[in-house]
C-alpha cells in the first residue's frame, strides 16, 4: 500500500513553476495545494469535513492532526491566497515574485510535513494490514522498493521463482530505504529485505534481541560500486562559486537536507570523518527530510545542499542549474575507502523464518546470487530487467523514456557490472 499524494504533489509542483513567472497564478495553486494535502491527510485519517481550506483546518487541527507551526504556514498560504485573488482589482498592486516569497516558504514546509507524516500514516496502514497475515503458511513477505539498485536484485534474483520451489508465495510490500526495514524483519512484519551493511551492523551491535531476530544472508553488491554519495548545490545559491576544498575547509553555515534515519546521512559523517556533534562544531545544520521532494529543494532555499538517491543525483545532472559541490571522488583516500565499505547492501532475514524454511542463510543466498548472475550475462534477460525498471523504478515525472533507461543502464553497471558503461 502506498499513500496516493499524486495529486497534492503536482500542484505543488505546478505552483513553484509560477513562483517566478505569474506569481498571481502561484498564490491560487499555492492554496488548492493546500487544500489537496489537508483532504489526504483527512482521507487517511477518516475525518469528515467540507472540502474547503478553511474546514479541513479547523477539523484536522481540533482533532490534534496538525501541528501548531505547520496551522502557521497553512494560514500564512491561506492569507496570501486571499490577496491573489483581490490583487488584479487594483493596477498599482502588482503582486511580484518576492512578494509572495513568504508563501513559497510556508508552502514547501507544508510539504516537507506532509511528506513525513503521509510516510508514517503508510506506514501504520501497512503494519496492520501485514499484522492480519503474519503466520500465514506458505506466505513469505519481502520488502519492496522502487529505488534502481534495490529493485534490479528484487527483480533480477529471482526470489518468487526461489520460493516456488519450496511452496512459498511471494508477496511484496513496498518499504522505504530506511532503519525501519531491519525493525520490520525483526518483528515479521517482513521475512526479507535488502538494506544497508553497515547500518544492519551498527543496529545489531548493541543490540542482543535484534542479533537473535535478524540474519545477514550475504552481501549482494555495492551501491554505485561505492561512489554512491554526493553533495548536491544550486549553481545559483551560495555555494555555487564554491570548489570542493574550499567548502571542505570552512563548511560552516552549510545546511544539508537528508533523511537522517538513514545510511545517506551516515555517509555524510563518513564523507567529513566526523559524528554528528561533530558537525554542528562545524556549523553544519542537518534538514531531516522526506525523499519525495527532490529538486524542489531548492525552491525553499537555493543555499540548501542535498544528499540523495541516484535517481535525484541523474536529475540533477540533467539540468544546468544544480551541480555536484562534492562526492566521493573529491574526498581523501582514508574517506572514499570508508565510503566504499558504507556503500555495500545484504539481504536480511527474519531468523524463524529461515528455520521454518529449512535454509542456512549461505544456502539462500548462493542461490539467489547465481540466478542474478545467469540474468545478466543472458543478454534478452537483461533486456528484460532493463525494461522491467523503467516501467518500476521511481523518476522524476518529467523525466524522458531516454533518460529512464540511460540511468537504468548507468546504476546497473556501476553498482553490478552489468551491461555496458
Amino acid at each position: 500500500m502506498t499513500v496516493n499524494e499524486g495529486e497534492s504533489l503536482r500542484l505543488y509542483k505546478k505552483a513553484l513553476r509560477y513562483a517566478e513567472s505569474d506569481p498571481e497564478v502561484f498564490l491560487s495553486t499555492a492554496r488548492r495545494a493546500a487544500e489537496s494535502i489537508l483532504m489526504d491527510i483527512a482521507m487517511q485519517e477518516a475525518v469528515g469535513s467540507k472540502p474547503t481550506l478553511e474546514s479541513l483546518l479547523t477539523v484536522l487541527t481540533a482533532k490534534g492532526l496538525v501541528p501548531s507551526k505547520v496551522v502557521l504556514a497553512i494560514r500564512t498560504i491561506q492569507n496570501y491566497g486571499n490577496f491573489g485573488s483581490h490583487a488584479h482589482k487594483a493596477a498599482d498592486e502588482e503582486i511580484s515574485a518576492e512578494d509572495v516569497r513568504p508563501c513559497l516558504n510556508a508552502l514547501t514546509q507544508l510539504a516537507a510535513w506532509y511528506g513525513q507524516t503521509s510516510s508514517s500514516l503508510a506506514e501504520n496502514e501497512e503494519r496492520h494490514a501485514l499484522a492480519a497475515v503474519q503466520h500465514r503458511a506458505g506466505t513469505t513477505r519481502l520488502a519492496d522498493s522502487t529505488l534502481i539498485v534495490v529493485k534490479a536484485l528484487l527483480l533480477g534474483c529471482g526470489f518468487e521463482q526461489a520460493l516456488a520451489q519450496r511452496n512459498h508465495r511471494v508477496v511484496s510490500v513496498q518499504r522505504p530505504w530506511s532503519d525501519h526495514l531491519v525493525k520490520d524483519v525483526a518483528e515479521r512484519g517482513l521475512d526479507l529485505a535488502i538494506y544497508n551493511e553497515q547500518r544492519l551492523t551498527r543496529m545489531t551491535e548493541g543490540d542482543e534481541e535484534l542479533r537473535s531476530q535478524v540474519v545477514s544472508v550475504g552481501r549482494v553488491g555495492h551501491s554505485m560500486g561505492g561512489r554512491n554519495f554526493y553533495l548536491l548545490a544550486a549553481r545559483g545559491g551560495r555555494w555555487g562559486d564554491t570548489t570542493a576544498v574550499e567548502f571542505l575547509r570552512n563548511p560552516a553555515g552549510a545546511e544539508i537536507a537528508v533523511p537522517r534515519h538513514s545510511d545517506m546521512f551516515a555517509n555524510i559523517l563518513a564523507a567529513f570523518s566526523t559524528d554528528e556533534a561533530g558537525l554542528h562544531e562545524r556549523g553544519i545544520r542537518i534538514l531531516d527530510v522526506p525523499h519525495h521532494l527532490g529538486l524542489e529543494l531548492f525552491h525553499l532555499n537555493r543555499d540548501v545542499l542535498a544528499v540523495g538517491g541516484q535517481n535525484l543525483r541523474m536529475h540533477a545532472r540533467d539540468e544546468d542549474d544544480y551541480f555536484e559541490l562534492l562526492n566521493s571522488d573529491m574526498l581523501p583516500q582514508s574517506a572514499q575507502a570508508q565510503l566504499r565499505s558504507a556503500a555495500a547492501n545484504v539481504l536480511i532475514a527474519n531468523r524463524v523464518w529461515l528455520a521454518e524454511m529449512r535454509m542456512q542463510p549461505a544456502e539462500l543466498h548462493r542461490e539467489l546470487m547465481r540466478r542474478f548472475h545467469d540474468m545478466g550475462s543472458d543478454e534478452e534477460r537483461f533486456e528484460e530487467l532493463v525494461h522491467d525498471l523503467i516501467t518500476q523504478a521511481s523518476f522524476p515525472h518529467q523525466s524522458s523514456q531516454h533518460s529512464r533507461e540511460r540511468l537504468v543502464r548507468h546504476v546497473l553497471f556501476e553498482s553490478y557490472r552489468l551491461g555496458d558503461p
